[in-house]
């Protein structure tokens, strides 16, 4: 199955005083749909693309879409985060869902917003995102061995 983006929409970029990451992603979502010709009762599956790092007291940033419409109520919701290529990650997940067959019609929404949040605390946001995270030796011998020996492919190794 191929899949096609039939929609979209963005908000100009700027500083943003008024509006919350909330605001930002319903407005968005709901003009994206518009923009397709697609009622939210049609959409299968949503990911949002969002690179948190403390820049948004909500943890489940996914949640904030289905506030667009009643009719997206209940549908599968997944918040992607890949530092700055969040959104690209996004519309990947998307497609794999399309892919897969586990969805026709996927809406994907990317937010970000910055404005409330003074500039050394967003610095300190961005460099914990640098730093790697501790790997106990277990955890590490374990992700040594191969993925799979029952796959199509040949096993892979992590190095």
């Amino acid at each position: 199955m191929t899949a096609s983006i039939v929609g979209w929409a963005h908000t100009p970029f700027g500083k943003f005083d008024t509006e919350t990451v909330e605001s930002l992603v319903v407005r968005v979502a709901n003009d994206a749909l518009a923009d397709a010709g697609i009622s939210a009762a049609d959409v299968d599956e949503i990911v949002l693309g969002h690179f948190n790092a403390g820049f948004s007291p909500q943890d489940f940033t996914a949640s904030l879409v289905l506030q667009a419409d009643p009719q997206l109520r209940f549908k599968p919701a997944t918040r992607v985060e890949n530092a700055c290529a969040t959104g690209s990650a996004a519309v990947h997940q998307g497609i794999r869902a399309i892919a897969a067959g586990a969805a026709k019609i996927v809406l994907v929404v990317g937010v970000e917003q910055m404005t409330r949040t003074p500039g050394p605390e967003i610095g300190r946001n961005l460099l914990r995102t640098a730093t790697p995270p501790a790997v106990s030796p277990a955890c590490s011998a374990r992700s040594r061995r191969p993925i799979s020996r029952n796959t199509a492919t040949s096993p892979m190794r992590w190095r």
